[in-house]
């Protein structure tokens, strides 16, 4: 059996600003990957951490052996990424401010496996199913900021005035920040521990394992709601979302779809994102 990349699709949420989003094939694997958004003003040479992050496992997946494990490939990732803090004389930073770590999520296939890897809050679509690996802690802060802005335009103010200063996202930032809490946490089996690749040991039984028993398979970031079988129409459902609910509080079409950010004045969309479809045969 082989595989052939049907449609691929990267785009920035920003006119201006780097993406942080972006993927890389092998003969054995297709990764999309997806840069953390950071929630600090750490910058790397200029570059946000979650697009370093991208960079660098880009780069290391084109180096992977055939055939390797979910966790050996989390390995392989997560001990080049120690080795780039390391030489950049960052890891007591990293440490002890868990936020400036290089941070990403990452939706993997791998062909000889037959397998599809959700490391972090990535997704996929697996013939006619859809399989989603969101944070508990994201879901219920969006839910708050969806309180927060419902709230705000009922008193008066408008979505346009709310896109400018989104109160609802000032409103749950401290706990955005707060998450890291519970990112790649090993101490407990709390609820809302998360994992993700940023260099730190993992529990591997957070990673989804999906076995791929259908032809076709879309890999994509979390910044599309809902995926569907083509790029045209998960791009249609995604700008009819955003021309619906630019607040993104569950306002349009899918009361679920909720973020914990919305689409700033000037940006494309609330989020990066990338899609990319696989046939096998």
């Amino acid at each position: 059996m082989s595989f052939v990349i049907e449609e691929s699709f990267v785009k920035g949420k920003s006119l201006t600003g780097l993406c942080e989003d972006g993927w890389v094939a092998t003969p054995d694997y297709v990764v999309v990957i997806d840069g953390a958004t950071s929630k600090s003003d750490y910058r790397i040479d200029g570059i946000t951490t979650g697009r370093k992050a991208m960079e660098i496992i880009s780069d290391e997946v084109q180096r992977l052996p055939s055939g390797i494990s979910a966790s050996e490939f989390v390995n392989i990732i997560n001990e080049r990424i120690i080795r780039y803090y390391k030489t950049n004389h960052i890891l007591d930073l990293v440490e002890q401010f868990p936020e400036t770590r290089l941070t990403a999520s990452v939706a993997v296939y791998c062909h000889s496996r037959n397998e599809v890897w959700l490391i972090g809050d990535c997704q996929c679509k697996i013939g006619e199913c859809c399989f989603k690996n969101n944070k508990k802690i994201d879901s219920i802060l969006s839910e708050l900021r969806s309180f927060v802005l419902c709230s705000a335009l009922r008193d008066g103010s408008s979505i346009k005035e709310l896109q400018k200063r989104d109160i609802g996202r000032e409103f749950i930032y401290p706990m955005l920040k707060r998450q890291y809490l519970w990112q790649n946490n090993l101490d407990d089996n709390s609820e809302y521990r998360y994992i993700v690749l940023d260099g730190f040991p993992v529990d591997y039984a957070l990673i989804r394992i999906i076995p791929v028993g259908d032809r076709s398979i879309v890999l994509a970031t979390d910044g599309y709601f809902d995926l569907y079988g083509t790029l045209q129409e998960t791009e249609q459902a995604l700008c009819h979302q955003i021309e619906t609910d630019p607040l993104c509080i569950g306002m349009g079409c899918d009361k679920n779809n909720k973020s914990t950010k919305g689409v700033l004045p000037g940006n494309c969309s609330f989020d990066d994102r990338t899609y990319v479809r696989i046939s096998c045969f």
